[in-house]
């Protein structure tokens, strides 16, 4: 493995956006974004919180790029299977994360910051085990059943014919009763409207096998789950 020294840009791979964004050190460098200073400021409140998973927010550098502490370990590049222990920490992370982003904005009266893209190729791993939340980018209030079921979606994979019906539905259940929610119906119309719009989504760029991935997700869990939990 390269080492860095407090000199060198090595470009950093993993994950599916990573355009630009180069390891400097331990430090991590960034494209300056719309929201990069609201980031930098929601990193800070985390972290505030006991939240040691997320990065240290630490300013800009003199190219006006935004600078994070580096955070040790394997971004995977896609999605795949996940062991329950592994589902187990993902989903408590995710709570945490969410508890940790209430009061954030004051007098809101949507519930949490949604980082809204909380899939495992937004999570470091270290020895098979998540371990960090990256990239924020997305981060906007909302509710936390919105970030659960597209979580869901993307950690479990749903439609993988591979899996019986009855083993991703235990998976899921084990998944939200870690993540602290009970309300498995609320969670699955928000993964519903997720794949509903990531279908429109890929339609509109014309990504073809995005949107027929997201059309054929979409129809396998109202067969499979949402008729289930009506």
């Amino acid at each position: 493995m390269t080492r860095a020294n407090s000199l060198t840009e090595i470009p950093l791979s993993g994950g599916r956006t990573n355009l630009g964004i180069v390891r400097i050190g331990n430090t991590v460098h960034r494209p300056m974004r719309p929201n990069s200073e609201f980031i930098q400021a929601l990193l800070k409140h985390i972290r505030s919180q006991g939240c040691d998973f997320v990065a240290e927010p630490l300013g800009f550098d003199d190219k006006g790029r935004e600078i994070l502490s580096f955070i040790e370990g394997d971004v995977p590049n896609e999605l795949g299977f996940h062991a329950d222990e592994v589902l187990v920490y993902a989903a408590k992370m995710i709570r945490a994360y969410h508890d940790a982003t209430r009061g954030f904005i004051s007098n809101s009266n949507l519930e949490v910051i949604c980082h809204n893209d909380l899939s495992p190729c937004n999570f470091v791993f270290r020895e098979g085990k998540p371990i960090g939340i990256i990239d924020f980018d997305g981060a906007t209030p909302g509710s936390r059943v919105m970030d659960l079921g597209y979580a869901a979606w993307l950690w479990f994979n749903l439609g993988d014919d591979e899996l019986a019906v009855t083993e991703q539905e235990r998976r899921f259940e084990l998944f939200l009763k870690a993540s602290g929610e009970d309300n498995s119906k609320a969670v699955i119309d928000a993964l519903l409207l997720r794949q509903k719009i990531l279908m429109f989504e890929g339609q509109r760029l014309g990504k073809v096998a995005m949107a027929a991935w997201a059309e054929d997700s979409y129809d396998w869990t109202i067969k499979h789950f949402w008729e289930s939990h009506v």
